[in-house]
């Protein structure tokens, strides 16, 4: 069993040289998902492809007696930095089935142009901070040398669980420079302002320009964005 990618209508042929992926998925305080949500809403993303894993929990969500599947999906920015977004609503459950979801992942976001891969995700800790502290991690020293020279962060040491971190050290083995991001997190889900941590840090990283929202902006944007994506 593989995953199946079903592309939009001429999508096949979208290419954008030197793209940087990030990725979206739900983890600790769904910080990932709610920051890649916002900055879809935000930025001129036109959807490529979803991903349907037949690895993805065996749990099926209905909004208003309709169906919802698991998914990622895979939506492309060209300006101001062209960037490849990874956004869905479940990881696969096994160790098997994320590095197979992965692997296809970067399939196909290196045929579209990709050579840079950004993870994001929540850092689970019984106290955070006030001002969410920000870890960064890499294969490349130099890579979060840069960073940290233009963002505030710190570097992490500890593991990173599912697509966080498997995402870069397969990006690794084929060549590509990578980062992970991981915010602060407390266990409140969805922990909106890690993920506001998270969206500014992005967005001065890659000189997006944003006008980044407070936290109640944020979760109204996350929700909309929701219903508008998922149901």
């Amino acid at each position: 069993m593989t995953t199946d990618v079903v592309f939009e209508p001429g999508a096949e042929d979208i290419r954008v040289d030197r793209a940087i992926l990030i990725e979206g998925l739900p983890g600790v305080g769904l910080v990932a998902k709610v920051a890649v949500a916002y900055l879809l809403s935000k930025l001129r993303a036109r959807k490529v492809c979803r991903f349907y894993s037949p690895y993805f929990p065996s749990l099926i969500y209905i909004q208003d007696g309709r169906l919802i599947p698991a998914f990622a999906d895979l939506y492309v920015v060209e300006k101001p930095t062209p960037i490849l977004f990874l956004y869905g609503n479940s990881q696969p459950s096994t160790s098997y089935g994320q590095h197979e979801l992965c692997e296809k992942i970067l399939d196909v976001a290196i045929a579209l142009g990709a050579n840079f891969i950004m993870t994001l995700g929540g850092y689970g800790k019984e106290e955070v901070s006030e001002a969410r502290e920000v870890y960064v991690s890499s294969t490349h020293h130099e890579t979060i040398k840069k960073v940290i020279e233009k963002i505030p962060a710190k570097v992490y040491a500890g593991q990173i669980v599912g697509a966080a971190g498997l995402l870069i050290t397969l990006a690794d083995e084929r060549g590509l420079d990578n980062l992970s991001m991981l915010v602060e997190a407390s266990e409140m889900t969805p922990d909106y302002y890690a993920a506001k941590r998270a969206i500014e840090s992005v967005n001065k990283l890659l000189d997006l320009g944003l006008k980044v929202e407070d936290v109640d902006g944020i979760s109204r944007t996350y929700i909309s964005t929701l219903y508008q994506i998922e149901f």
